[in-house]
């Protein structure tokens, strides 16, 4: 909860710089505290310009960093709320997935699979950092008990699984009958990807 708070509040400041910089409307939260009059977004020329009109109806540049100094805290703390009940009903999400496949995967029974057709995607960073790639993947399945079938799935594959990884292969896994086109790979080189809602 402290690390859902804590990141909440990062983005929120991070979603508020940004929002200034597109929206410099949004500058005029910080009126009240740096103009006595109307705080009022100028040209954008060079950056972000502020003016505050005056009652008499003077008009005084205002530097942009005393706006945001202000106007960024202000927006974060509107926009902090709705970003942690987004996180948390995205773990929520993400926990519910990760139970529903636990619970498949515990009636899962072995079969084999072959590989008929093999797509890579998913987040080029997350496959740096993990040494494993995202793979979609289309098996024909040949349960035990059961007519074959053909099954779309999304499969992480580490670095050293990925030379098993070719058309026509042929591969252990295990399948819930119940749910048979979640279809789980059977060894230890490659996890299903839970998140995939497949």
């Amino acid at each position: 909860m402290i690390g859902r708070c804590f990141l909440s509040l990062v983005l929120g400041f991070v979603l508020g710089t940004l929002s200034l910089t597109l929206l410099p409307d949004l500058g005029r939260v910080a009126g009240p505290f740096v103009c006595a009059g109307t705080l009022e977004p100028g040209p954008r020329i060079h950056g972000l310009h502020y003016r505050c009109i005056t009652a008499d109806g003077m008009a005084v540049n205002i530097a942009p960093d005393q706006v945001a100094f202000r106007a960024i805290p202000l927006i974060a703390a509107a926009l902090t709320l709705p970003v942690y009940a987004f996180l948390r009903q995205r773990e929520a999400e993400v926990r519910q997935a990760q139970q529903a496949a636990e619970a498949d995967l515990a009636k899962a029974v072995a079969a084999r699979a072959e590989v008929l057709r093999i797509v890579q995607h998913g987040n080029l960073k997350r496959q740096i950092l993990l040494r494993a790639a995202e793979l979609n993947l289309v098996l024909w399945v040949q349960p035990p008990n059961g007519r074959p079938y053909e099954a779309r799935v999304d499969w992480i594959v580490e670095e050293d699984g990925l030379g098993w990884m070719r058309i026509g292969a042929v591969v252990p896994v295990r399948i819930n009958p119940l749910r048979p086109q979640n279809v789980y790979p059977a060894q230890p080189w490659a996890h299903y990807a839970w998140w995939s809602g497949s």
